[in-house]
């Protein structure tokens, strides 16, 4: 009796090493965590990238529509930036600053704010001092006149906070971009009405 059950234990090995059944389930436990992070990292780089676009797109639509004017009323500035929210679907634009501004450069070529628009209605740059931005030497021609289209997100991954204690920095990211135009019909473009 002894030897049958050493035989039905090897036996028992043998089958157990044979059988490849649950391979594929090992393995697939084993690579899912890997897979879960890879398609996480992407969807969020992708929804970030778009976002970043359409950043991009709010800033160069601004700056565009206001270059088109001789004159514009803070009405119509008030009108881009609800086309700057529609531009920003299906995205929040509640993280999104917008500024418009005329900045025109004197004799030296040195830039000077006519005046400035956010989001809010108020002027972000004081007029009569130097904008707050780095203007490009090459676009920067004395007694001329730009438009600028200035706009920033914080942008926020779905999945930041769950990874916050291992990715701290994470948490958010800066997206923004500055577009530069000529007025097309006039030298400098006028602010009315406030």
């Amino acid at each position: 009796m002894p030897n049958a059950a050493g035989t039905f234990f090897r036996d028992a090995v043998q089958r157990l090493r044979a059988d490849r059944r649950g391979i594929a389930a090992v393995e697939f436990a084993l690579l899912l965590p890997f897979l879960l992070i890879l398609l996480i990292g992407m969807s969020e780089t992708v929804t970030a990238l778009n976002t970043d676009r359409k950043v991009s797109q709010v800033a160069s639509s601004a700056a565009d529509l206001v270059a088109q004017a001789e004159t514009i009323s803070t009405s119509e500035i008030a009108d881009i930036m609800l086309a700057a929210e529609q531009i920003m679907l299906p995205y929040s634009d509640t993280p999104l600053d917008v500024i418009i501004a005329s900045v025109t450069f004197n004799e030296d070529g040195d830039p000077e704010v006519d005046w400035s628009r956010n989001k809010a209605g108020t002027a972000p740059w004081t007029a009569g001092s130097a904008p707050p931005i780095d203007i490009p030497e090459s676009i920067a021609v004395a007694g001329s006149s730009l438009i600028v289209g200035k706009s920033t997100y914080t942008y926020v991954p779905l999945f930041a906070s769950m990874l916050q204690n291992i990715f701290p920095r994470a948490t958010s990211i800066a997206l923004g971009d500055t577009y530069f135009l000529k007025p097309r019909l006039t030298t400098t473009v006028t602010l009315t009405g406030g």
